[in-house]
């Protein structure tokens, strides 16, 4: 007796308190309305989503599509599938932080097609689909399974096609792809409401030597069910919608990256970008790279995606939001690969190092740093 109580005591003490998790709850819709059968797992991780395991999985609630979590705070990937593994979502902006007391959590079904793959030339391609139709602007992003959160340009960035195709040569291995359509001038930043984001339920694709895979994108708009669901669909949200919307994570504050909370604890690095002839260059993307852990700027560096990134405007100058600390400065053209011959390049010049620095809550202004095209 006394060791049954005393295991009860263990239990008691030692897991985690159920009042202390936060109710998820949310509703799976395909273009036509609820997804009944669809079953919502969440994953602390994106290798556990990868290889599907250690997955929590929803309750079904009693309406049609609806489910729900209790989870413990912390950082989640959330999925779905129907029963016949012919739909799939994946929400666009996992990993999810999970926190407080309520959240409700949309997630957009759309179809799960697999890769096909043949002997060809060595890459991945394919097309890009919202509500049937082809989508001829926008951005495709190829990511190492390790890059996690899958934001930024990736290994590899390309434009979508006039044709809604895409193509990247790759090395061999496994790669998540995603697309992402901003209807703003910017190609960089948070998707706004109605901006579209796309994946494939192929994800993550193997590439394998002399072998040509292609997928499909299908694609949902970030914060925008109406224009989501077609004119006839079973629109699920009658009168909860109200509440729903405060506890959504759709209405969550999103942080630009390089700017923190209370606009105090970041520094300012700003200037201007000029070619040779100290004629203003817009459009470049200025690239910032820690220089506090590598005390040698290296060029296999530029090849990585960075946290903190801005555009040069058409007058050329520039304005980046960063933490406090060492930095070193890249601007190019194209991101994702090793400078092209032809393309824009240029690096801050003002010391031998190559590396500037800025504390919080400075600015550093007037920086100048000059590029030139790359010679073949």
């Amino acid at each position: 007796m006394f060791i049954q109580n005393l295991i009860i005591l263990i239990l008691v003490f030692c897991l985690p308190s159920i009042s202390a998790a936060t109710a998820v709850d949310g509703i799976v819709l395909s273009h036509n309305g609820p997804v009944s059968d669809a079953r919502v797992m969440a994953y602390h991780s994106a290798m556990d989503m990868i290889k599907g395991r250690a997955a929590v999985i929803a309750r079904k609630s009693r309406k049609p599509g609806e489910y729900h979590f209790d989870l413990p705070a912390g950082k989640y990937f959330f999925i779905a599938r129907d029963s016949k593994s012919q739909l799939y979502a994946y929400h666009g902006r996992n990993p999810i932080e999970v926190h407080g007391s309520r959240q409700w959590l949309p997630l957009f079904a759309l179809p799960a097609r697999p890769a096909r793959c043949k002997a060809g030339f060595q890459g991945l391609g394919g097309q890009v689909i919202y509500k049937g139709k082809i989508l001829r602007q926008g951005s495709v992003s190829v990511y190492n399974t390790g890059d996690v959160p899958y934001r930024g340009m990736g290994v590899l960035t390309n434009t979508i096609g006039n044709d809604g195709r895409f193509w990247f040569n790759l090395e061999p291995g496994r790669y998540m792809i995603f697309a992402r359509q901003r209807h703003a001038a910017s190609a960089m930043g948070p998707l706004k409401q109605g901006d579209l984001f796309c994946f494939s339920a192929a994800s993550p694709i193997t590439i394998k030597p002399a072998l040509d895979c292609q997928v499909d994108l299908y694609c949902y708009p970030r914060d925008d069910i109406d224009s989501f669901l077609n004119a006839r669909a079973l629109d699920p949200r009658a009168g909860h919608e109200r509440q729903r919307r405060r506890d959504s994570l759709e209405n969550t504050t999103v942080i630009s990256p390089g700017r923190q909370a209370g606009n105090r604890d970041f520094a300012v690095i700003a200037g201007r970008i000029t070619n040779l002839a100290d004629r203003p260059v817009g459009g470049l993307l200025i690239s910032a790279y820690s220089a506090d852990d590598q005390r040698l700027f290296e060029m296999y560096i530029v090849r990585f995606k960075s946290k903190y990134m801005t555009r040069s405007n058409k007058q050329g100058f520039f304005r980046l939001e960063l933490p406090a600390g060492s930095y070193y400065l890249v601007v190019r053209q194209r991101m994702g690969e090793a400078p092209a011959a032809g393309e824009y390049y240029g690096l801050y010049e003002g010391n031998s190092n190559h590396c500037i620095k800025v504390g919080t809550g400075k600015f550093r202004t007037g920086i100048q740093i000059k590029v030139s095209h790359i010679m073949p």
